[in-house]
């Protein structure tokens, strides 16, 4: 979004945008209407691969135990993998993904 409220256009979005004389979108765009600050509907085009649908992935909270001993583990190694990783998690209760 740019300084004055619209929307930037991607290199997708410009693809759909030389499509707009025609009476089909390609089938990677997603043409959507949204109201802005002003109240006014403005229609915004979007790549289909966008997921906007998903609901959001809850953040997860990390214990002051976990947070100390996972700060500790990335000052001695940034990557943590293998069997370093599944032990970590294992000890911190945590997911491999989560470590």
């Amino acid at each position: 979004k740019d300084q004055q409220g619209t929307f930037s256009a991607s290199a997708a979005t410009e693809d759909c945008n030389k499509s707009k004389s025609s009476s089909a979108d390609p089938d990677y765009c997603r043409r959507i209407l949204v109201r802005d600050a002003k109240g006014s509907i403005r229609e915004i085009i979007l790549p289909k691969g966008l997921d906007l649908d998903r609901p959001k992935r809850t953040r997860t909270s990390f214990t002051a135990e976990q947070l100390y001993r996972l700060e500790m583990e990335f000052q001695r190694c940034q990557y943590v993998v293998g069997r370093e990783r599944t032990e970590l998690a294992r000890q911190l209760n945590l997911s491999e993904t989560q470590v």
